[in-house]
């Protein structure tokens, strides 16, 4: 099967970082949907990080259906041309919620370790009160750069400037 110039010409074209995240998104997507195993999806996602090229990372989706189609298909109201998935940045905001719950999991176990020492040691000075809220400080500046206002997109800017 020939491909058309314009294919050839994006195969071509050097992947971004956002190119990248976004296919890993996908495969992401393809896997929760049983497509790929875990070992498929580690192996694909790691060769998608080191694409180079557009054409790099097509060639790791030759046997998987596109997803946008797969969306419009099932009547969510997307068009072919439209994303599948949330942009890029929602991965990360994820992976940061993810470790913004892991830092309260561990602030609770914390407080509750030092609150057992305190009250094992006789019950004097309120020792524990500076760590713990040493440790909500990081936490409120965690959450609030996590839920807090977002710095406008750096990307449309550069390309404005052009």
């Amino acid at each position: 099967m020939d491909r058309e110039p314009g294919d050839q010409r994006r195969a071509s074209l050097r992947a971004s970082d956002a190119d990248r995240e976004q296919f890993v998104e996908q495969l992401r997507q393809h896997h929760a949907e049983g497509r790929l195993t875990v070992e498929e999806l580690t192996e694909r996602t790691g060769r998608a990080y080191a694409a180079r090229t557009l054409g790099d990372l097509d060639a790791l989706a030759t046997d998987l259906p596109p997803i946008h189609q797969l969306a419009g298909a099932q009547g969510t109201g997307t068009t072919p041309a439209g994303p599948a998935r949330p942009p890029a940045a929602t991965a990360g905001q994820a992976a940061a919620r993810a470790a913004l719950l892991r830092s309260l999991l561990w602030y609770g176990l914390l407080s509750v370790v030092l609150l057992v020492v305190w009250a094992m040691s006789g019950r004097e000075y309120f020792w524990p009160v500076w760590p713990i809220l040493g440790f909500a400080l990081f936490l409120g500046w965690q959450a609030f750069n996590l839920l807090g206002p977002q710095a406008p997109d750096q990307s449309r800017h550069r390309d404005r400037d052009r």
